[in-house]
């Protein structure tokens, strides 16, 4: 990976570059370098096999211009982007691909300016996981498969199907899943904030199926941490109880119940259902189940949600977001009412400045301001990642 200083620096004589163009009125640098290490698992009791797989990984550099330019009277607005390559040369090529795909957006404001929030989250990645060695990620990935196999191993449940506890591999015991490691660095800076500001972040997570495939049982377990020291076998050992609880499972009539939702549930419900329709631009579009209802009750008093994107020790917290801003806690449903959204600084401004605004919230957004601070403005995407190669969005 690139290191944090090498990038800081590129920014700086990108941003310098930028300065010199005498058709761009702003511009934003951003420079990112992602590192993803994966192992593959698969345990099989009945079948001969590797258990951890060969440690794969990839790793992706590269810079991000966004600048408005000078056209006239009007202003056009372009974004740009050039991988593995954070030379002037780099930042060129870049702003080309910026300028000749340059619009006018009448919703533009200007790019990302200070919010009077201070940064909170400082040096809080793990050097162990940022280092990472081939034979530590394989023996992070035994450490699942170990945890797994332990709760088969001492199951009463299994012992009993299987007889005697030397047979208890013709149950026909599978674990499989992976372990990964995301290892993310950025700087950026713009004209509104020249000063460089960088982030450095990790997170090792484990995704897990077991089956006890004679019982036709299957369950699943995950889990997560910031650093090597606090990653244990729970997404193994959660994954091999489920598999054994669902024993004997039987499929209920059609009916209502009450149920407990059990984490990954919750996960759903929130990821696919309920957080998309706390953004601004949901709000915007018109299209979140929440419309008009700012200040008012959407749940019941025992809900409340917050995004914590600071929060020292949470998986998904970073130090600053990927348009430079401090990133923090944003209640978004205090007990059962709707008091804040997630936002970037372009849907923030574009909602507020909407002349439909007090329709679609429900409430003057002049009254609100808190509302709308951008905290969530990410470059995220699917392998993890802070890609140099997209705009912000709003991402929890």
């Amino acid at each position: 990976m690139i290191p944090l200083s090498q990038l800081k620096e590129a920014v700086e004589e990108g941003l310098a570059f930028l300065k010199e163009q005498d058709d761009v009125e702003e511009a934003e640098v951003y420079m990112a370098s992602n590192g993803v290490l994966l192992t593959r698992l698969n345990y099989t009791s009945h079948i001969p096999c590797n258990g951890v797989e060969e440690p794969k990984s990839i790793e992706n550099y590269g810079v991000g211009i966004q600048a408005v330019f000078k056209d006239g009277e009007a202003k056009r607005v372009g974004f740009g982007s050039e991988p593995s390559d954070i030379s002037i040369d780099g930042v060129r090529s870049a702003l080309d691909k910026a300028r000749k795909g340059a619009v006018t957006d009448p919703e533009f404001v200007g790019l990302a300016r200070p919010t009077g929030e201070q940064r909170t989250l400082r040096d809080y990645h793990d050097p162990n996981l940022m280092e990472m060695r081939d034979e530590d990620l394989v023996g992070a990935g035994w450490k699942v498969i170990n945890g797994a196999l332990r709760v088969f191993q001492t199951s009463e449940t299994l012992t009993s199907i299987a007889g005697n506890p030397d047979r208890l591999h013709e149950l026909g015991i599978i674990v499989g899943g992976d372990v990964t490691i995301l290892q993310e660095r950025m700087a950026i800076a713009s004209y509104a904030m020249p000063r460089v500001q960088t982030d450095e972040s990790t997170a090792i997570m484990s995704f897990i199926t077991s089956m006890v495939e004679r019982e036709e049982s299957k369950g699943s377990g995950y889990g997560a941490s910031t650093s090597l020291a606090g990653f244990t076998d729970e997404a193994g050992t959660e994954a091999a109880r489920n598999a054994i609880a669902g024993i004997g499972g039987v499929r209920l009539p059609t009916g209502d119940y009450r149920v407990v939702l059990g984490r990954e549930a919750a996960m759903e419900l929130l990821h696919y259902l309920i957080v998309p329709g706390l953004q601004t631009a949901m709000f915007y579009a018109a299209g979140s189940p929440f419309m008009g209802k700012l200040g008012q009750h959407v749940a019941s008093e025992k809900v409340t949600i917050v995004d914590d994107g600071a929060g020292e020790g949470l998986v998904g917290a970073k130090g600053i977001t990927d348009e430079g801003l401090p990133t923090g806690r944003t209640v978004l449903i205090d007990r059962g009412r709707l008091v804040g959204l997630l936002s970037n600084y372009y849907e923030s401004q574009r909602l507020q400045r909407d002349e439909r605004a007090k329709e679609k919230l429900g409430a003057d957004p002049r009254e609100w301001g808190s509302a709308f601070v951008p905290r969530n403005g990410f470059r995220f995407a699917r392998g993890g990642g802070r890609h140099f190669d997209s705009q912000p969005g709003i991402h929890p």
